[in-house]
């Protein structure tokens, strides 16, 4: 009779999708190359999305007498993962509890590990193919041998050695650098095995694409998919906020490109909505050309995949551009991410992170934009050697460098198997770890589940917890003002009118909105952020804002959250901005001006579209094109799509999905020499071009 075992790669459903368990369908169409694993073993469930019916206790009851359990593990899904292999263990104390997966501590973190978690039998370090495997070989011998399994860590008492034992000692590249006795060890200290070698023959490795094992999952799934694959695996880099980011996977191994393109296949017959290319550097190699072509192809052809996320390389800038616009052009990808993390050189070094210079960056936006080719910037919160004056001062440098399409700016997660794990590492820099709830917005935080934590970086050596809160709402500041566009082209028009700074600008800008006396609307808002990051610091709510008005317990990103409000509160936010543009010594007639632009420059879900609006000065070519300002009337076109008052679907589409290509700010078209004639019924004023 067969032994039951189950797969757990457990993952939370977002906007309706389901990402499909591609680790442990690597790891389970490997087993099944061998005739032994196929006779003797019956994968009983595979479970790899939760939702109200996938719930822990819905689930166990479904599970038979296991033989095996093994559990894919993230900073996502630990917490549940680790009451649902309690209690299996409890039930079933002969079962073995297998983890891996990047959430549980490598070979020389695992010291202490079973004796807080008693549950768990054996932990699977780096790639875990042949390792499930092997475990699934020991399970049917009568005399068990688990110590000799390579590439793992286990509690003593798996050995079932009481007497002196040899116990390796494994540095953080999987690199075997010495062996230790322990004389009197306890059942639950650790052993350490062998370490196991990178499997070398990726393109020989099965997939559960092209073998069948998801072509059974997807059946009875009731939501859209989402999948990964993989061009290549490994990365040459080393930042040490990366998992990846030792020498154990800084040696690039390849499928073939056939193999690559039989996945792709079965993506686009299967109606995969979005799939993420796990390639670190794509666009380093050649065929990834090729590759990209083929998921063009394949869209073109069939619809599918819609989308394709990936992480570009960090070199071969002209290849990147190459493929970033045909993936943009095929409304594949958003655009093309310049991944910089900080533009503190202290703090590039701490995290051994090599960025372009200042002027090669300057040279590829100017690349970007003379192939119209949207271009975000991504920041991290956090690392070290970074204070707030030097987050502020790089974010206003990319200004300054002609990004105003996009930044993304993420809070740190101290991964456990990364230096941000390491104690001496943490020491070194002086940085503090909390928990705090998932760094996740756009979910119902009624519904969110209380399993769930995730460890962050809130502040180091030269940054205090006070200070990264400051820092954090300067982010606030930053992204709702700038880059969803609603102080945009005011700092634009004085930086090519007077030569105001960006810098200038936006101190000024929040000194302003503290000051209740001045700001009504905007500081109401930066207290009701302040008050929404303290309880994230306190781990007592969400990344995130509520805006009730809109839709009941559902987080927005801080920034999004006043966007709405100021859709909600358009006129009391104007009186704020023109309080504060008179701060300039802006004359009466140009300020009035210089605000009906900026005012109808993003999309109001509330407003008709298209319409018009006529201005006194030349400011849309003041602002864009750096020309002299002059009074010129200009009847500006604007374009829009309408939502009707569905103030929910124009935020979802615009602020969150579409922020990474500025889709809040409406198209602006200067039409001096044409008559235009909309009838605009809920806007005003409205004029029109008589010559």
């Amino acid at each position: 009779m067969k032994k039951n075992i189950y797969f757990f790669e457990i993952e939370d459903v977002l906007t309706n999708q389901a990402k499909l368990p591609y680790r442990t369908g690597l790891i389970w169409s490997y087993c099944l190359e061998h005739k032994k694993i196929k006779d003797n073993f019956n994968l009983d469930g595979w479970y790899w999305y939760r939702d109200k019916v996938n719930t822990i206790d819905n689930i166990f009851k479904k599970i038979n007498n296991p033989k095996m359990v093994a559990f894919s593990c993230f900073v996502w899904n630990w917490n549940w993962n680790m009451q649902m292999a309690k209690k299996i263990k409890k039930k079933w104390p002969k079962c073995i509890i297998l983890i891996g997966g990047w959430q549980p501590p490598i070979s020389d973190r695992s010291q202490g590990f079973f004796k807080k978690y008693k549950y768990i039998d054996i932990i699977s370090h780096g790639e875990g193919e042949v390792t499930v495997k092997e475990v699934l070989f020991e399970l049917l011998k009568k005399k068990k041998d688990w110590g000799k399994i390579k590439g793992c860590s286990m509690p003593i008492k798996m050995l079932n050695k009481k007497n002196k034992i040899k116990n390796n000692i494994i540095d953080h590249n999987f690199k075997k650098i010495d062996e230790k006795y322990i004389s009197k060890p306890s059942k639950y200290d650790t052993y350490v095995t062998e370490p196991r070698p990178r499997i070398d023959h990726l393109a020989l490795m099965p997939s559960p694409y092209l073998n069948g094992l998801f072509d059974k999952i997807i059946k009875d799934c009731p939501y859209d998919l989402e999948a990964t694959i993989e061009t290549t695996r490994g990365c040459p880099f080393g930042c040490t906020f990366c998992e990846i980011g030792t020498k154990y996977y800084q040696k690039i191994k390849t499928p073939t490109i056939e193999k690559v393109f039989r996945e792709i296949d079965w993506l686009s017959k299967n109606k995969v909505i979005f799939v993420y290319n796990a390639d670190s550097n794509f666009g380093m190699l050649p065929s990834h050309l090729d590759i990209a072509s083929y998921l063009i192809k394949k869209k073109t052809e069939t619809g599918y995949p819609e989308k394709h996320r990936v992480d570009w390389a960090k070199i071969h800038g002209d290849r990147v551009i190459e493929l970033a616009k045909m993936f943009y052009e095929a409304k594949m990808d958003k655009g093309i991410t310049i991944a910089l993390q900080s533009m503190n050189q202290k703090t590039l070094d701490a995290v051994k992170r090599k960025n372009m210079d200042d002027g090669k960056l300057a040279d590829f936006l100017k690349k970007y934009n003379d192939y119209d080719l949207p271009s975000y910037m991504e920041l991290i919160l956090g690392l070290p050697e970074e204070t707030t004056e030097t987050f502020v001062d790089g974010i206003c440098k990319i200004m300054e460098l002609g990004q105003h399409n996009y930044i993304g700016i993420y809070p740190l997660t101290a991964l456990p198997n990364t230096p941000f794990g390491d104690p001496k590492y943490i020491k070194k820099y002086g940085l503090k770890i909390i928990n705090t709830f998932p760094a996740f917005s756009h979910v119902d935080i009624s519904e969110q589940n209380n399993f769930e934590r995730e460890k962050m970086v809130v502040s180091n050596r030269v940054m205090t917890l006070k200070d990264y809160k400051d820092a954090t709402l300067w982010r606030w500041l930053f992204m709702f003002s700038h880059y969803l566009g609603y102080t945009q082209y005011l700092a634009r028009f004085l930086k090519s009118n007077i030569g105001l700074s960006y810098k200038d600008f936006y101190l000024n800008l929040m000194k302003f909105i503290k000051n209740p006396n001045k700001s009504k609307f905007l500081n109401k808002e930066y207290k009701e952020t302040s008050k929404a990051i303290d309880k994230v610091l306190k781990c007592e709510g969400p990344w995130g804002r509520p805006v009730n008005k809109i839709r009941k317990n559902f987080a927005w990103d801080f920034e999004e959250a006043t966007a709405i409000n100021i859709i909600l509160n358009r006129e009391e936010y104007n009186k704020d901005i023109y309080k504060f543009m008179s701060l300039f010594g802006v004359k009466k007639e140009l300020l009035n001006d210089i605000i009906n632009f900026q005012d109808n420059a993003t999309i109001d879900p509330t407003r008709s579209y298209p319409y018009v609006i006529e201005t006194k000065f030349n400011l849309n070519n003041v602002i864009k094109f750096s020309s002299k300002l002059k009074k010129e009337k200009q009847v500006i076109f604007i374009q829009g799509k309408n939502y009707n008052n569905n103030i929910f679907d124009w935020g979802k589409e615009t602020l969150w999905w579409g922020r990474r290509v500025a889709a809040n700010k409406a198209k602006l078209e200067i039409k001096n020499n044409k008559k235009i004639n909309f009838d605009l019924k809920n806007f005003q004023p409205i004029i029109f071009d008589k010559r």
